[in-house]
């Protein structure tokens, strides 16, 4: 039995848009999974205690994706249940920054925090 074309539209459409969003950057993703403006009533000190916080948490699925990455089920295994959480800090580190330039505190979160230099390599 074979589909109506309309049916192979759609299902070819659907992989697609699954395959689509498999490729779309980190950067993207992790924009997408936070609020813009989140850290705007934040003083500079609020900003560097959240941005500490967030690079603790960061470095810590870091290292459960590390160990769960030997195999590939470990890897997909992290994949869901570590990367949604990874990229959603990413993108609260990105609205720290954006803010603390903003309002041009003397740190930089992530630049120039000692302790709070992320990878890209365990997630990739």
């Amino acid at each position: 039995m074979t589909l109506p074309i309309a049916s192979r539209v759609a299902i070819a459409a659907l992989v697609g848009l699954v395959l689509a969003g498999c490729a779309a950057s980190d950067d993207g993703s992790a924009r997408f999974l936070v609020a813009p403006g989140q850290y705007v009533i934040y003083n500079c000190p609020q900003l560097a205690d959240a941005a500490r916080a967030i690079g603790a948490r960061q470095r810590e699925l870091e290292g459960l994706m590390a160990k769960a990455g030997v195999d590939s089920a470990g890897r997909f295994v992290s994949g869901i249940a570590y990367r949604p959480e990874y990229l959603q800090l990413r993108g609260q580190m990105t609205e720290l920054r954006k803010e603390a330039a903003e309002k041009r505190c003397r740190f930089i979160p992530g630049l120039d925090m000692p302790g709070d230099k992320t990878s890209d390599s365990v997630v990739r």
